[in-house]
C-alpha cells in the first residue's frame, strides 16, 4: 500500500513493504497529500511498492493508502 512522505523525509523504511518509487499526487505541491510521518505538515509524495509501480506505468492514478482512510490521484 502506498504511503506519503515529504522530500524533506524522504524514501519510506516499510516494516512489511519496499518502496520504489515516488510520484507526484495531483496538484503538486498545492497537494492534499500530506507526509503521514507524526508532527509533519509538509505536501507529500506518494511512494509505491513494486506491484503500485507497475500499476502506475499501465496507467493506474488511483492508489489506496495503508491504513484506507483516504485515497490520492497521481498526475
Amino acid at each position: 500500500m502506498a504511503l506519503a512522505r515529504c522530500e524533506h523525509h524522504g524514501k519510506p523504511k516499510g516494516r512489511t513493504q519496499t518502496y520504489v518509487q515516488s510520484i507526484k499526487p495531483l496538484n503538486w505541491p498545492k497537494t492534499a497529500a500530506v507526509c503521514g510521518l507524526s508532527g509533519c505538515k509538509r505536501a507529500g509524495l506518494i511512494w509505491l511498492n513494486e506491484s503500485e509501480s507497475r500499476a502506475y506505468v499501465s496507467d493506474q492514478r488511483v492508489f489506496g493508502f495503508n491504513n484506507a482512510s483516504m485515497k490520492v490521484r497521481a498526475v
